[in-house]
């Protein structure tokens, strides 16, 4: 009977131990996720500034029936600049999310280079605009269980 118990016992733990890093791992990336802010039937989170944050954001995103990703891509063919291009992530942009009969749904500024939120189903226009630049819209359609990614880019 003791030798079941024990068995049953070291089995529990060996369980526990190769679980252990799964849960850290999760409760790693629960402590880096920003806060979220409902507004309506809305819910939504922005950040990624830094490696933690930007990593728990990334593996978030899954959950989100929306992401947004801004970036700013530098033209290194102008007259000065070194050959080709790059991009950057980058915060401060302003986003609204309007439904199909234009009202507002979600009217913030990011905090980082991600924005993720939770709508419910519809169709929907995003306007993001970054450092003055033009404003960029496009639109997506959200149904339950999906996932949508919309990336917005501005030349420097």
């Amino acid at each position: 009977m003791n030798k079941l118990l024990a068995g049953a016992l070291s089995a529990t733990v060996l369980t526990m131990a190769a679980v252990q890093p799964v849960l850290a791992q999760d409760d790693t990336q629960a402590r880096a996720l920003p806060a979220p802010t409902t507004v309506g039937n809305a819910s939504f989170i922005s950040g990624g500034i830094g490696i933690d944050e930007s990593e728990a954001m990334k593996a978030a995103a899954a959950k989100y029936s929306l992401e947004l990703v801004f970036s700013a891509r530098s033209d290194r063919n102008a007259p000065g600049a070194s050959a080709g291009a790059s991009a950057a992530y980058t915060a401060d942009v302003k986003v609204r999310i309007t439904d199909r009969s234009g009202k507002t749904v979600i009217d913030t500024v990011s905090q980082g280079p991600y924005l993720l939120a939770n709508l419910p189903d519809g169709a929907y226009q995003v306007e993001a605009s970054a450092d003055g630049a033009p404003a960029k819209t496009q639109k997506t359609t959200i149904k339950k269980g999906t996932h949508q990614r919309l990336v917005f880019s501005w030349a420097d």
